[in-house]
């Protein structure tokens, strides 16, 4: 029987292994009179195809290998798919590379705020420190604006592996000007130590909570006191199986349970994170991706705070991945 629909696969080894792909979704492919293909880089792609979608995650490639054999694969897709441009592509490349740089992702989030049924959905205010700025200058950017201690300092980048998720918790000016710029801060919002992690597939989207930082006075600049800044990995905070930063979280994440929306179906307001989840693709025409939400103990607003695309998935529902990435192919047969 002819399949009605060829997908191909371009994803590199570390992710593919963590994600278990393609055997999580073979069966339901199959099932389904879909086509699994892997598709090399490395050989001839035309000799690969056609294909009527591929999932990718393409720039993971830095993750793995030297930046020059990296571009070599990412090339090769790039204009395989230049060539091909009916093919639809999980995830546009465009936006896919924008997701490198968190400038992007704070336009983006910024231009997606609003109000719904007496909630916020905002970025927290956010300062970009640039390379050109003097100490004259932050000083007078951080009174301008403002900006309440502590901030969260972020670096620009947001992937490859280098840095991206090497954070500080910043308790005044001393501090900050101690950071050689570039780098984004963002004022911290106080939100009982739990972020919520929103991950999308399409149409269909899926919550679970996460441990985070704990609670801290909130002050204006010359209040703050000269209390040294907390560095961090983000990835490791939100995680559990990590170890109990004593500094920044008030209990033992990993001596808690952490809920996702199988068990408890009302982590966050549906009606406000598919709000979102619209604002967002009607924007970027993403598929796969997730964000952070925190609710700010103050007023419970949500408070978004990053989003990446195709993310981990972890601690949703364990078949919520791939029955809902079937189904986003199955919405592709003609």
């Amino acid at each position: 029987m002819t399949p009605l629909l060829r997908v191909g696969l371009c994803i590199p080894t570390r992710k593919k292994l963590s994600m278990c792909l393609p055997e999580k979704i073979s069966d339901l492919c199959k099932a389904s009179n879909i086509e699994l293909c892997e598709i090399n880089p490395s050989i001839d792609l035309e000799s690969q195809g056609p294909f009527d979608v591929v999932l990718h995650k393409v720039l993971d490639y830095h993750n793995e290998l030297s930046t020059e054999e990296a571009n070599k694969k990412i090339k090769s897709f790039v204009t395989y798919f230049a060539n091909h441009q009916n093919t639809i592509l999980i995830d546009n490349l465009e936006w896919c590379t924008k997701f490198t740089n968190r400038k992007y992702m704070i336009e983006l989030l910024k231009s997606c705020e609003f109000s719904m049924k007496g909630k916020k959905v905002f970025l927290p205010k956010t300062i970009h420190i640039i390379d050109k700025m003097t100490i004259s200058d932050i000083l007078h950017i951080i009174s301008e604006q403002k900006v309440r201690f502590p901030v969260i300092l972020k670096p620009y980048s947001a992937y490859f592996d280098n840095g991206s998720h090497d954070m500080a918790l910043i308790f005044s000016i001393d501090s900050l000007l101690n950071v050689e710029p570039p780098y984004l801060i963002q004022e911290f919002h106080n939100h009982n130590g739990v972020i919520y992690k929103v991950f999308v597939v399409g149409n269909n989207f899926n919550i679970c909570e996460r441990p985070s930082i704990k609670n801290f006075k909130v002050l204006h600049e010359i209040e703050s006191p000269l209390k040294e800044a907390m560095h961090f990995d983000s990835h490791c905070i939100s995680k559990t199986g990590q170890p109990y930063f004593k500094e920044l979280q008030s209990e033992d994440p990993n001596k808690k349970i952490w809920c996702n929306d199988d068990t408890n179906p009302n982590l966050l307001n549906r009606s406000i994170i598919k709000e979102l989840i619209l604002r967002i693709q009607s924007k970027t025409n993403l598929f796969l991706f997730g964000f952070d939400i925190l609710v700010d103990i103050e007023n419970g607003d949500y408070a978004v705070i990053d989003i990446n695309q195709f993310p981990s998935y972890a601690g949703i529902g364990e078949h919520h991945f791939a029955n809902h990435l079937v189904d986003l192919f199955k919405s592709f047969i003609r």
